[in-house]
């Protein structure tokens, strides 16, 4: 007779299986945080591998265009110590313990920086013109960003290593993604930098430049209403239109706030509005390109230039209408894309239609393109 209590054979395959999900979790409850830890540091280096790639390539491309306007007697190699020195230079805020007066205090110290870039920039390269010296101030910039964030990951990257802190290399890894790709913006934003190219940010002047051109056929003369910012005055349907935009070709984004506030101080209770247009981040899935419309100083920065907007145009009442071009941090800083310049077009067309529908004929209007005019001209 059978043995009906015969105990049944154990299968090695799910004994095996057994066991090894029980080395696992053994695994993982002493050595996760070790071998996450690990993962991040591996990730992190990789990115800093590249991220120095670019840098290198950066610094090459700085070298070379300021060695075309060098002083014959300097070679490569003082040229590259002289601008690794000011790689690394610094701009301290001014203390904001107590806000009330920080705004002139703010444009006193960028003054002061964009000062000192000018003047290093003079000695590096004297035998540049003015707009050439604008666009290698701007390689300048783009070349210290991209050292700074390739320096910055790796102080964060040996400082986890050295503490053996865990949170601290997956921080870094969770936002290496957006790390890189604004490190990469920058890189291309060298290239067309050194080039001379327009760049996306460009389209607030290249807009009303365009806007000048559909409403006159005559050459309107441009002067210099503050440092490297200019206005010019057009007749549009029985309204004067003061046009105002940093001054191109040469790479530079102006004193618009300033400007603006001259022109308000300047005519007064007969300005009925302010038009302004500049590129704004867009949302990941918006259209690069598109449009927004809205109400509100359009211009960045760290808010000088929109405070003497805003304050000037609240002391008279004269609204702000904003048109801004949708575009992701690559498209702003680097070589203008196709879908920005055909928006040209739809820009100027909603100013004409913003201007007919808000102000009344015989009044005035200021029309501000805000950008950078790399490769921009009047």
């Amino acid at each position: 007779m059978k043995n009906i209590y015969q105990t049944p054979k154990t299968d090695p395959i799910s004994l095996f299986i057994s066991l090894l999900w029980l080395l696992l979790i053994f695994v993982s409850m002493f050595y996760g945080q070790k071998i996450q830890a690990w993962k991040a540091s591996k990730e992190i280096q990789t990115a800093l591998e590249k991220l120095k790639k670019w840098n290198d390539e950066c610094k090459e491309i700085l070298i070379t265009n300021f060695k075309e306007f060098a002083d014959k007697k300097k070679t490569q190699k003082d040229l590259m110590f002289q601008l690794e020195d000011f790689l690394t230079f610094i701009t301290i805020s001014p203390v904001s313990l107590d806000p009330y007066g920080i705004i002139p205090k703010f444009d006193h110290v960028v003054d002061v920086r964009d000062n000192r870039f000018k003047e290093e920039v003079e000695l590096l390269a004297p035998n540049a013109d003015n707009i050439q010296r604008s666009h290698l101030e701007n390689l300048l910039e783009a070349t210290m960003a991209i050292d700074f964030i390739y320096r910055l990951i790796r102080h964060y990257l040996i400082l986890g290593k050295k503490s053996k802190s865990m949170i601290l290399l997956l921080q870094i890894s969770y936002q290496l993604g957006l790390i890189m790709a604004m490190a990469k913006a920058y890189y291309h934003a060298a290239k067309a930098f050194s080039e001379g190219s327009p760049i996306g940010d460009g389209l607030g002047p290249l807009v009303v430049a365009s806007f000048i051109r559909s409403v006159s056929e005559d050459e309107i003369k441009a002067h210099e209403i503050t440092r490297e910012t200019i206005v010019q005055e057009v007749n549009f349907e029985d309204r004067t239109v003061f046009v105002v935009r940093a001054k191109g070709p040469g790479g530079t984004v102006g004193k618009p706030g300033k400007a603006i506030k001259q022109l308000i101080e300047q005519h007064g209770d007969t300005i009925s509005r302010i038009i302004m247009i500049d590129a704004g981040l867009k949302l990941t899935g918006d259209k690069t390109g598109s449009i927004a419309v809205g109400v509100g100083a359009a211009i960045g920065g760290i808010g000088i230039e929109k405070h003497l907007i805003e304050e000037a145009s609240t002391g008279k009442l004269i609204p702000i209408d904003a048109l801004i071009c949708k575009q992701s941090l690559e498209d702003a800083i680097t070589t203008m894309k196709r879908p920005i310049t055909k928006s040209v077009a739809q820009f100027v067309e909603k100013i004409k239609t913003s201007i007919r529908k808000r102000t009344e004929k015989g009044t005035k209007i200021i029309l501000a393109g805000i950008g950078n005019t790399t490769g921009i001209g009047v």
